[in-house]
């Protein structure tokens, strides 16, 4: 096992955390309360910020108590930590920065399946996490791309996402806009950047179009109106080349002000 320290070890929080995000990797969670009772349940890491020492998840299902410490399992790197609540408010759960990341052996994860009693990966299933490798510079240009301009993967890919059919709602008006919205059949996510910065945000994916995008987030702050976001993946699949498009819109989801659609425009030319 392979034990490492906040205080010691930036670069390989910062290589960790991104690599639970660009898999979107699924995190076990669980805490045991001062009954007794183990709460054991899954999330999502949606953001971290290592400077303000937070991370952010999507909030499990469960009832979790903010007073006691929670533990983090991630199949996707094979690792888990320990941490506090830092706050629980509507889809995010925020948890304090840990003080340790223990990277785990075959061993190690037998004890873990023991604790949480859940079908786990077998280790070899997995993507490990080489923190000795340098990281791949990206590049902070996004390319443009028409769709036939792009990789077999991606055209194969998009052409499938945007068939999803259009609901009832949307028919009504269908002659109204230049490119019909489609609703996901099912719960789906997307990975944005806003450009300059370096963050992946993994946030539930609203509505989705040849002309553009909308999804759920909570801190508007982070999506300006006007500014250039690029699409970087849906899901687990990762993009060859990113969409991109202008943050045109924030529209509260209902009359609690808590979650908004943030609308994007995709710019001319990537279809």
């Amino acid at each position: 096992m392979r034990v490492i320290k906040s205080d010691s070890g930036h670069l390989a929080y910062q290589k960790i955390f991104r690599h639970l995000l660009k898999h979107h990797s699924r995190i076990i969670v669980w805490q045991v309360l001062d009954s007794g009772e183990r709460v054991i349940t899954e999330s999502r890491l949606n953001s971290f910020h290592l400077d303000q020492g937070l991370l952010n998840f999507v909030t499990p299902q469960g009832k979790l108590d903010d007073l006691n410490p929670v533990y983090c399992y991630a199949e996707e790197g094979q690792l888990i930590f320990k941490s506090g609540i830092f706050e629980i408010k509507g889809a995010v759960m925020t948890l304090n920065l840990p003080g340790e990341i223990k990277l785990l052996e075959d061993p190690d994860v037998s004890f873990i399946h023991g604790q949480i009693g859940m079908d786990l990966k077998p280790v070899w299933k997995t993507k490990r996490i080489d923190l000795d490798a340098p990281e791949e510079e990206e590049s902070e240009v996004a390319k443009v791309k028409s769709m036939a301009e792009r990789s077999s993967r991606d055209q194969e890919f998009l052409n499938n996402e945007f068939a999803l059919s259009i609901d009832e709602e949307e028919k009504m008006y269908a002659d109204k806009r230049e490119s019909p919205r489609a609703r996901p059949k099912k719960e789906k996510w997307v990975k944005v950047k806003v450009e300059g910065s370096p963050e992946v945000h993994f946030l539930k994916l609203f509505d989705l179009s040849r002309g553009g995008i909308g999804f759920v987030a909570m801190e508007m702050e982070k999506f300006p109106k006007g500014n250039t976001i690029h699409v970087v993946g849906f899901d687990e699949f990762d993009l060859d080349d990113p969409l991109v498009g202008k943050i045109m819109s924030h529209r509260p989801i209902d009359d609690t002000q808590i979650e908004f659609k943030v609308g994007v425009k995709f710019d001319e030319g990537q279809e």
